[in-house]
């Protein structure tokens, strides 16, 4: 690569947000570029922040995500401060996300959804990416979201990292330090909490638990995945629906170890909870920013992912809620209040879920997992 087509990448990076103004300079006096040709590429990328925004026309674009505490983490982390840093962009909020809306909205004409949070069962199938519009790696740092460990296919980019984890009560259970664990009602008595949802990551928890390699679990033998939880602890499971009814079964006593999410086991913590985290083995997923095919706004909806998810702001998010950046080139910026309460700082214990597998397979497993807890 040549001195100016370098550079020229250096500029297509600052623009983007994948590289801060002070990074910019640093690289490109270290490429022999003159003061002077400096001042004009970051008088020509607009003003003063880092954001790779400023002004412009001015643009209204939806968000849309989970509600809660999420989503105003979410507005806290990145919502806010780009609309500060770039003022010709004003916010509308919606939620929950809803996957039926977006085929409706696409299919009608009528995409009202700009930027939408979806979790790891969307946006893989060719149904979804008929439904989505490809992202642009010129813009999103594709290249920098964890490529090893989430699929993406380009409709999608990882925004937050988060794990099914187990959580227990250390003063009712000794400590445990795998799956099996969690399995084993000899050593480790007392009920357990279950998620009560086909790909929620339990059948994956019970291969692992019987000696199936993380490597090796897809496809599924999920017949072996029942028959170990039949035999283990089926008959000491209490189910749960919502995150927040798995941290009160805990919190309560009503279970001494239960499946849980990361975020939401610290946030009961916070709340005077005693319930400790087992990281040395978990089910690490993601949620993903997607753009709907169709939205008036895909330029600015696509620069505004591309400076969220860029390593300068991927872990903003861990100032509010216990979630790791998408970005692998972010890891060492996350808030010190979380670093010890997040997946991707215990990525030697992490079992990656399979997000294609579930979505080829999720409608065909569904059934029986509702007719085998019911059994």
């Amino acid at each position: 690569m040549t001195r100016d087509d370098t550079l020229n990448d250096l500029t297509t990076r600052l623009t983007t947000g994948r590289l801060t103004r002070r990074d910019f300079v640093v690289k490109a006096m270290a490429l022999g570029v003159s003061v002077s040709a400096i001042g004009a590429v970051l008088s020509a990328c607009g003003g003063g922040d880092d954001t790779g925004g400023g002004g412009g026309e001015k643009v209204t674009m939806s968000f849309v995500s989970w509600g809660g505490t999420f989503q105003e983490a979410q507005t806290k982390a990145w919502l806010d401060p780009y609309a500060k840093a770039n003022p010709n962009v004003t916010w509308v909020q919606d939620e929950p996300t809803d996957y039926a809306k977006i085929k409706a909205m696409v299919e009608s004409g009528n995409v009202t959804w700009d930027v939408v949070d979806i979790g790891n069962d969307f946006g893989l199938s060719a149904t979804s990416e008929a439904l989505l519009t490809k992202l642009d790696p010129s813009i999103v740092p594709m290249d920098e979201l964890q490529p090893d460990v989430f699929l993406t296919h380009g409709y999608r980019a990882p925004c937050h990292v988060y794990s099914t984890v187990v959580g227990y009560l250390p003063d009712k259970v000794s400590t445990p330090t795998s799956f099996a664990d969690f399995f084993d009602l000899a050593k480790f008595p007392g009920k357990r909490g279950c998620y009560n949802f086909v790909s929620g990551g339990l059948l994956e928890m019970a291969l692992v638990a019987d000696g199936v390699a993380p490597a090796d679990l897809y496809p599924l033998d999920t017949q072996r995945a029942f028959d170990y939880i039949d035999k283990t602890i089926k008959d000491q499971t209490v189910w749960w629906d919502t995150g927040a009814q798995s941290a009160q079964l805990l919190a309560d006593g009503e279970v001494v170890m239960g499946m849980s999410w990361n975020n939401r086991l610290v946030t009961a913590r916070e709340e005077g909870s005693s319930i400790d985290i087992m990281w040395d083995q978990h089910v690490m997923m993601a949620d993903y920013f997607c753009i709907p095919k169709g939205i008036k706004n895909t330029d600015a909806a696509m620069k505004f992912i591309g400076w969220a998810l860029s390593a300068d702001h991927a872990a903003d998010l861990s100032k509010y809620i216990a979630s790791g950046p998408g970005n692998k080139n972010a890891l060492d910026k996350v808030d010190p209040k979380y670093a010890a309460d997040i997946p991707t700082a215990h990525l030697e214990g992490a079992v990656p879920q399979d997000d294609q597998y579930w979505a080829d397979n999720y409608d065909k497993l569904d059934p029986v997992w509702q007719k085998w807890v019911q059994a």
